[in-house]
């Protein structure tokens, strides 16, 4: 048993694979060469012959035409989806977290703030502040 590939009659690109007997005799626009690692849309060269790799500009053109059949197939699948309750109620509260580091830091700041100014005001008063 082997793989046989078979080309398009009329544009000799790939259109479908099978397996067969290993006495197969090969049929117009077949081949026992897989295309598989060419860029796409190879083109059978003849009858048993090989695959010929597609231009950048074909392929590029081929993906497009891929990319708008697939669309068009799956309606608004490409759309940014909305998200849904519990993602929105996930980045709520990522927000709210987000806010109360930002008041912690602030808090240390003005705790530490504090903490220098008693500090300064018992040393003043140490040295004689006092009677």
């Amino acid at each position: 048993m082997k793989g046989l590939y078979r080309a398009d009659a009329v544009n000799r690109t790939f259109v479908s694979s099978d397996v067969v007997a290993d006495d197969y005799q090969l049929k117009d626009n077949e081949t026992f060469e897989d295309p598989s690692g060419k860029l796409s849309p190879a083109k059978l060269t003849a009858t048993g012959g090989p695959w010929i790799d597609a231009t950048e500009e074909e392929h590029k053109a081929y993906m497009e035409a891929q990319r708008k059949a697939w669309a068009a197939q799956n309606p608004g699948a490409l759309q940014p989806q909305e998200p849904d309750k519990g993602d929105q109620a996930l980045a709520a509260l990522g927000q709210q977290v987000g806010q109360m580091m930002v008041n912690d830091a602030k808090r240390d700041q003005a705790v530490q703030a504090l903490g220098q100014q008693l500090a300064t005001f018992i040393a003043t008063n140490k040295n004689g502040g006092t009677n």
